[in-house]
């Protein structure tokens, strides 16, 4: 695989920062989208869609229960992090969306989360 290396200045930097932060992205795949417009399922906005759309309602559930096994074995452990510590954030900044985080409660060592619909 290929490295590719570029330098910003600290306006830059944050920009980037912010705008992949905005996409509920890491910088990684937010580079990746502005260049080749790719999407991966692995964001934040495509969890909490399979999420509100699947059988979650009122159950608890980890993050890779809202994708197959072979699906989430497409994702590295690196990545997998960012995703869990970005959903993390913003579920907690959109309390709106009903998904909560369940503290002190773990699943296979990963957090867990319930959905109850609003309204």
């Amino acid at each position: 695989m290929a490295t590719y290396r570029f330098d910003l200045n600290e306006e830059y930097s944050e920009l980037l920062e912010q705008q992949a932060k905005d996409h509920h992205m890491n910088i990684q795949e937010y580079i990746r989208y502005k260049l080749f417009n790719v999407v991966t399922i692995f964001s934040v906005d495509e969890l909490i869609k399979r999420i509100i759309n699947g059988n979650f309602e009122n159950k608890e559930f980890t993050v890779p229960d809202a994708y197959t096994e072979e699906e989430w074995a497409g994702i590295d452990r690196g990545n997998a992090g960012v995703l869990g510590k970005n959903f993390y954030n913003y579920i907690t900044e959109h309390p709106e969306l009903g998904i909560r985080f369940v503290p002190n409660r773990t699943i296979k060592r990963r957090a867990v989360y319930t959905y109850k619909k609003e309204g």
